[in-house]
């Protein structure tokens, strides 16, 4: 069987499990086998390439670690001080992704800030929206701050990930992954902001994994080709 579908159909197993497991209130089996599935993401993205770990690894494994501990708390936020916790992991696990869609080359040339506001609108508008509708008189003046933070950030990664160059291998991957982010995220703040809804946990954490194998399978793409080609400007200098 291919390798790459045994892993996928893995993920998905323990998806299901993980599911279950938190339905019925194991949660720190919950947590282990939150844990299995990002290893098996992480090991989905080194399978791709097969070679050394370099620097940009490094931020997208960070990224990846900050996530988790994001998936973590997730589950027991219920305090304000949980809540600006979850926030800001999230803020650093995007950072760091938007980091590596800045890196030297993967962005086309000669773009501005003001392509940068053109690309990232549709990001901006729906953040707002959803802000200003249904989080502005619920979220916490203790969030409030993290909150207009996350909603500019979530904007900048969505027009850093429509920016990509056309030679960026998997560029629709990374523009869907980033998509469905920001659909997970959107359900989520529902969730913690206001409350329980119909096989809430069940949809947020299928999205949620939805996103993170199409960004594993759009940078590991990417990192795949740099790995065939003369020339690695996947470095390790500083970005």
């Amino acid at each position: 069987m291919n390798r790459n579908l045994l892993l996928f159909g893995s993920i998905i197993l323990l998806l299901i499990v993980e599911i279950f497991l938190y339905r019925f209130g194991y949660i720190y089996l919950n947590i282990l086998s939150k844990f299995f599935i990002a290893a098996l993401l992480i090991y989905f993205y080194k399978m791709q390439h097969g070679g050394n770990i370099i620097y940009t690894d490094k931020i997208f494994f960070t990224a990846s670690f900050f996530g988790f501990l994001g998936e973590i708390v997730f589950v027991f936020q219920n305090t304000e001080v949980l809540k600006s916790i979850l926030l800001f992991l999230y803020l650093i696990e995007h950072q760091l992704y938007i980091v590596l869609l800045r890196y030297p080359g993967f962005q086309k040339k000669n773009m501005t800030n003001l392509d940068l506001l053109r690309k990232g609108w549709p990001y901006i508008l729906t953040a707002f929206l959803f802000f200003g509708f249904f989080l502005m008189e619920i979220v916490p003046d203790s969030i409030f701050v993290l909150m207009i933070f996350y909603v500019f950030q979530f904007a900048i990664l969505g027009a850093y990930s429509l920016m990509l160059n056309n030679n960026f291998e998997g560029k629709k991957y990374i523009i869907a992954g980033v998509f469905v982010m920001a659909a997970t995220d959107i359900i989520s703040s529902w969730y913690v902001f206001l409350g329980d809804f119909w096989n809430d946990y069940p949809i947020i954490r299928t999205l949620y994994i939805a996103s993170k194998f199409l960004l594993v399978w759009g940078f590991a793409l990417n990192r795949k080709r740099v790995i065939s080609d003369s020339v690695n400007h996947w470095g390790t200098e500083d970005i």
